[in-house]
């Protein structure tokens, strides 16, 4: 799978959690990026690194009208890409996939109301994502490979894996990344994860669950402020243009 990003110029206000948010800009970037590829894409605090990652994972919902409008391109294996193409292909790190998408777990505090609204736990998304792309895997093997807490299957009161993906706290992070596994994703997109998520996401522990998805194949898009953050990992290094009005004939 190819992606190519051709003058793409935007803003937008990408967020995680539904708690951290920000503004966004990013301006004539080109990129083409390569299966089995970590991208590390450097640049200050908003200057597009998130958007990137936000618009690839197929999260702007107004994604259509930021491309005709500039008339900047996303193409997927020679395709125009719009949301429900990179729903398909992409998870969004910290949130998983849009096939069970996040929320504020406040408002399903008691594992009677998570019932209720049908929301699934770290090993139900794992299970869907294992049965819906056919893999050989089962829910043991990816909580193994994933190291997540529970994976022994014995202790489903306690286990993390036995409860949403929003209680996972720090291994929310990793978690999200076992489901994206699970449903055989090809796109895998960070967002803007400084200061506090480096360690969660880059440290010298979480790295090898990075690796495990860009192994099996998968592109990986992690932005920050700089390249030393990803230069043990990143299989290539982009850097953002700062952010400056378009000109009318731009």
């Amino acid at each position: 799978m190819n992606i190519e990003i051709r003058h793409l110029s935007a803003h937008a206000v990408p967020r995680i959690f539904h708690e951290f948010q920000m503004i966004d800009a990013i301006r004539d970037f080109e990129l083409t990026m390569e299966p089995g590829k970590v991208y590390g894409i450097v640049g200050s605090i908003g200057s597009g690194g998130w958007l990137l990652s936000w618009l690839l994972a197929g999260r702007e919902p107004i994604l259509t009208e930021l491309l005709e409008m500039s008339k900047r391109s996303i193409n997927v294996d020679g395709r125009a890409a719009d949301n429900a193409m990179l729903q398909r292909i992409s998870c969004y790190i910290g949130e998983g996939v849009a096939e069970f998408p996040y929320r504020i777990f406040h408002s399903y505090p008691s594992a009677l109301t998570r019932l209720l609204r049908r929301v699934k736990t770290v090993a139900e998304q794992i299970e869907t994502g294992l049965s819906l792309s056919g893999s050989h895997l089962t829910l043991r093997d990816v909580a193994e490979l994933f190291e997540l807490s529970g994976a022994e299957m014995r202790d489903p009161a306690n286990g993390r894996i036995h409860r949403p993906l929003e209680f996972n706290s720090r291994e929310r992070w990793r978690a999200s990344l076992a489901i994206g596994y699970a449903f055989g994703k090809k796109l895998y997109c960070a967002p803007w994860i400084e200061p506090h998520g480096i360690d969660d996401l880059l440290s010298r522990y979480n790295r090898r669950f990075v690796n495990i998805v860009r192994d099996e194949g998968a592109t990986v898009v992690i932005p920050v402020s700089s390249e030393a953050h990803v230069a043990d990992i990143a299989d290539h290094i982009s850097y953002l243009k700062p952010w400056r009005p378009l000109d009318a004939d731009e």
